[in-house]
């Protein structure tokens, strides 16, 4: 089977933040004399030969960057057979990168900001094995990548591929919708209600007040800045659909770079239900969740999502909690409420006081049939749950200060992901029977991995 062509800008685009910078530097570098000539030129002067050289200059290295890359344009494609999805790149070093259907955790198509400017997308297919276990097919039109996603998805599931219209913004029949689309506004409100915006504020408040230089305060904003940022980008005009017979959850988001990622329900393994101290005035949650198979970094630029509600209602937490979830919705209101634990199994005693004085009430552990939760967080407040079957290792820790109160934390080991759970500042007694009745959990049995090329 041959391979299939990709767009024939991928190599400029590719390369388009040093194509950026040359043009940068070509027009840093006029100097007052070739002003003068461009002035003269349009004087009606005789400086023409300056201005033919100029352009022919420019005019010849853009055709010699097209011939270069339309070489290493030749050398790219990707293609589809009966078992797995290879990607192929390279001109003197070339190098073949294959995902078996079997292997792949999500299909993703991805918009980055420039990609947009030309209307072309690239295909993230996501395979078991974490870290550097993605296949990037880049770039394609929209609806070329838009129909390759629904190919790679339909000889996953085994079934036909679904019809080569069918464009990115179009939801296939079988859908149903869990969370509609954000409002702009919400989202900018949330980003305003974040954590980051008081330090913002202050810090802007001391330049204004104080005869303090504002460069002393660029790397704070460096730091504040980007995670205001991320709650707009990440929450803009979002949208979730269950595909697939309700197997799949479908998310559309992304303001400077639109995202289309698929989360396999079954790949799910632990849920968080969050709601920012600042969020209390609007009463608005956070859901995410730790998928394996997305690896070390789940949040970086590249990677997906795993945040599947970034801000809505508790209405709408609760819900989609439930949805992808071990715990029903009811089974939420009784033991996993987000405001706090209700029936806990394990709590921290009163003289955890003095390692955890704001918190101490509201950290418990409990359990529900085969389902461990956590709650933590009186300001900002947390419950987290998992199937116990996927809590991976156990580690029993006391610090100073637990030594010196006798208590103990009990940390579960997850798979890697935004989830973090633990038994917080526990008696000593409480610590070895939580570690004891967590050890006695049912475990899934091993499968074996195969190595991706």
């Amino acid at each position: 089977m041959s391979y299939r062509p990709v767009h024939r800008l991928t190599p400029l685009l590719k390369l388009w933040t040093l194509i950026v910078a040359l043009i940068a530097a070509v027009l840093l570098n006029l100097n007052a004399g070739a002003l003068a000539s461009i002035g003269a030129f349009m004087r009606g002067d005789n400086a023409l030969m300056p201005i033919l050289i100029a352009v022919g200059g420019l005019v010849g290295l853009s055709v010699l960057v097209w011939l270069v890359s339309y070489i290493w344009w030749r050398a790219m494609g990707y293609r589809l057979d009966e078992e797995k999805v290879a990607y192929r790149q390279g001109v003197i070093s070339k190098r073949e990168r294959t995902a078996r259907y079997d292997r792949i955790e999500a299909v993703d198509v991805v918009e980055p900001f420039i990609a947009r400017l030309f209307r072309v997308a690239a295909v993230r297919v996501e395979t078991a094995g974490g870290k550097g276990s993605v296949i990037e097919i880049a770039y394609l039109n929209r609806a070329e990548a838009s129909q390759l996603r629904s190919e790679i998805l339909a000889h996953r599931r085994g079934t036909p591929a679904e019809t080569p219209g069918e464009t990115q913004d179009e939801q296939p029949e079988r859908t149903e919708a869990v969370v509609d689309e954000i409002p702009i506004g919400r989202s900018l409100a949330a980003s305003a209600l974040s954590s980051a915006t008081p330090a913002a504020v202050i810090v802007l408040g001391i330049v204004a007040l104080t005869p303090i230089p504002f460069a002393t305060i660029i790397p704070i904003l460096i730091g504040v800045v980007p995670a205001i940022w991320k709650i707009i980008d990440r929450s803009w005009r979002f949208r979730a659909h269950l595909v697939d017979d309700g197997e799949t959850l479908d998310l559309n988001y992304g303001l400077a770079s639109r995202r289309r990622q698929t989360v396999p329900l079954q790949r799910i393994h632990a849920v968080s239900i969050h709601q920012p101290v600042l969020w209390r005035l609007t009463g608005w949650w956070q859901v995410q969740v730790s998928v394996a198979g997305y690896g070390a970094s789940p949040e970086s630029s590249n990677s997906g999502s795993t945040t599947i509600l970034p801000v809505g209602t508790r209405e709408q937490a609760v819900h989609l909690a439930a949805i992808v979830g071990p715990l029903s919705r009811q089974e939420i209101e009784t033991a996993a409420r987000p405001e706090g634990h209700t029936q806990p199994t394990f709590t921290s005693p009163k003289r955890a006081f003095w390692v955890s004085p704001i918190d101490r009430d509201q950290q418990s552990v409990t359990f529900l049939d085969d389902t461990a939760i956590t709650h933590r967080g009186r300001l900002a407040r947390t419950v987290n749950f998992i199937a116990m079957s996927h809590i991976q290792e156990l580690t029993f820790r006391r610090g100073l200060l637990n030594h010196l109160c006798n208590l103990a934390d009990v940390r579960f080991d997850l798979v890697a992901g935004p989830v973090r759970m633990a038994g917080r500042d526990l008696s000593v007694d409480d610590g070895y029977e939580l570690l004891g009745r967590l050890r006695q959990r049912s475990l899934p049995k091993m499968q074996p991995v195969e190595a991706e090329l």
